[in-house]
């Protein structure tokens, strides 16, 4: 069974305080990175991560940026959401870094 953890996430090449972010879920399988909102879902595949890193936002939260081909991608797991307030589970963040960086680490298979 895969873990699914609720998140907030922001696509774009930054991300603030006051930046606006959106709530779904995210998931990891042999796919990839899995992400469902409240317009759609994507999927970023494991082979298309460059590079992840988890950082303090603000010293106030951890939060996952994950550079892929596609772009850049902001999350982190959260307790709840209300509005655009977040309170982000420190453990279950770091959790879902350690799986991302993984994927990202693992050997990458050629289509060539």
């Amino acid at each position: 069974m895969k873990d699914v953890y609720k998140v907030f996430f922001h696509d774009g090449p930054e991300i603030g305080l006051k930046t606006h972010v959106l709530r779904g879920t995210a998931s990891i399988d042999a796919s990839g990175l899995n992400i469902k909102g409240p317009v759609g879902s994507s999927l970023i595949p494991s082979g298309s991560i460059k590079e992840v890193e988890l950082f303090r936002l603000h010293g106030t939260m951890r939060v996952i940026r994950v550079d892929h081909q596609g772009g850049r991608l902001y999350l982190a797991v959260v307790r709840f959401m209300i509005g655009q307030f977040a309170s982000v589970n420190y453990f279950k963040t770091g959790e879902l870094h350690k799986k991302l960086e993984g994927m990202a680490k693992s050997p990458r298979q050629s289509g060539v």
